[in-house]
């Protein structure tokens, strides 16, 4: 009997055994037959089927050194037809208005002067600090508006200099024209691709010995550059930034996470203090939950951190409450994988690229996330594209020895930069 091969797996066959056994005894045992004359996919156990390079990075190496490119593999797909792959985004626009005047507007006054009438059209309401809703009736100028006052049960009162009022709708009369058009501001974000490689090389000699554990040398070899691999497309993924296409050839980068954030979020990049209580943890994740694409969880983020980082977080969990140990207890402590607070929940992950390449002045750094909104947009068939030389290969590359290369093409997208956050620094826990 034989099984079709894993995507992949053949890099991990050793490691796979256990799974491949699994399978061929589930199938063993079951003592069914089908008979229906046709073989349908269904009758595939869904493990059998070929996963993609990131989903099985993600299913045989959860807790390696790409978890949020194994990630990626349970994400819809973009594609990148070109090596210039810019992609759009767009934010929710909440409009306010802030009163800019000498004095202050009298219960009976209709023309506001105001920092800014951006966004603002004929027929928008707007909430007073007093609750009284005023109407736009004209737009007369970038800092000018006609209103109406008092639109609905609130009287008219005195609106301060400076006091902000903020939009809760629009009104219309019947029989209207159609109102002015609002739309959201689109921005373009501009990127690239980048090509990744990694290869594996052996001599035919050494492919050919096993090693005194019964692993294949050639095996081996493949399967370190598979790991190496996800690592190089998982630091990119963090630390990319864009590049244009430039020389001849060409070479260009991508954009990661981090210098997306500085870029389109600043405000999010947060820096922590001498030490970090409760308070000041959920004021530095705040700024993530502020904006929410259409495609996400609003409620929920996932925090890449440094083990400093993630000690940190439950410390502060541990010193933000009590811990009681009963006589028959045999184990004690803590351990916090997630923080949850008034605006969602934070997954913890310990990343080990953090831990292994960081140097140790920048320890207590960690990476906010929302998967939602991330993509990974591969060119053409260069989602991880195997080539292999040596015996049996159809490549042959006329030296005595085995090996092949893995090459990635791909740009990132992160549709809503907003909801993404760095944050440093975190080094101690209070209470």
């Amino acid at each position: 009997m034989s099984l079709r091969k894993l995507n992949f797996e053949d890099l991990v066959m050793n490691q796979n055994r256990s799974i491949l056994s699994a399978a061929i005894g589930a199938e063993f045992t079951s003592g069914t037959f089908n008979s229906t004359g046709l073989f349908y996919s269904s009758f595939n156990p869904s493990q059998l089927n070929q996963r993609s390079f990131a989903d099985t990075i993600l299913r045989l190496f959860p807790n390696g050194t790409a978890p949020l490119f194994g990630f990626t593999g349970r994400l819809p797909k973009a594609v990148a037809k070109s090596t210039t792959h810019g992609y759009f985004t767009k934010s929710m626009a909440f409009v306010t208005i802030q009163l800019n005047d000498a004095t202050d507007m009298a219960a009976g006054d209709t023309v506001m002067v105001v920092d800014s009438t951006a966004g603002v059209v004929p027929g928008m309401t707007f909430q007073t600090p007093l609750r009284e809703i005023i109407r736009v009736v004209t737009v007369d100028s970038a800092t000018q508006l006609t209103i109406s006052r008092s639109h609905g049960r609130v009287a008219a009162g005195v609106i301060l200099d400076n006091e902000i009022c903020f939009a809760v709708g629009n009104s219309q009369t019947q029989a209207s024209n159609r109102p002015v058009t609002r739309t959201m501001a689109t921005v373009f974000v501009p990127n690239y691709t980048v090509i990744i490689r990694n290869s594996w090389a052996i001599s035919d000699t050494a492919s050919k010995e096993l090693a005194e554990a019964g692993f294949v040398n050639i095996q081996e070899t493949r399967q370190d550059a598979m790991l190496l691999h996800a690592t190089d497309i998982e630091s990119n993924l963090f630390w990319g930034q864009a590049n244009a296409p430039a020389g001849t050839p060409p070479i260009h980068a991508t954009q990661g996470i981090i210098d997306a954030v500085y870029q389109y979020a600043a405000g999010n990049v947060k820096t922590a203090g001498a030490t970090t209580n409760y308070t000041q943890l959920v004021s530095m994740f705040e700024p993530s939950f502020a904006v929410t694409s259409n495609m996400a969880n609003s409620k929920e983020r996932i925090f890449f951190g440094d083990s400093t980082a993630i000690k940190v977080i439950n410390d502060v969990g541990r010193l933000s409450g009590q811990v009681q140990i009963e006589l028959r207890e045999t184990t004690f402590g803590l351990s916090f994988t997630a923080f949850r607070f008034y605006k969602g929940m934070i997954f913890l992950i310990e990343h080990p690229l953090f831990n292994g390449l960081l140097p140790a002045a920048n320890a207590g750094f960690g990476v906010t996330v929302e998967l939602g909104s991330l993509r990974v947009a591969y060119l053409g068939d260069r989602d991880v594209k195997v080539e292999e030389y040596g015996e049996g290969k159809n490549q042959d590359s006329g030296i005595d020895a085995d090996g092949g290369s893995l090459t990635t093409e791909f740009a990132t997208e992160f549709k809503n930069p907003a909801a993404y956050g760095v944050i440093n620094g975190l080094t101690a826990g209070a209470a």
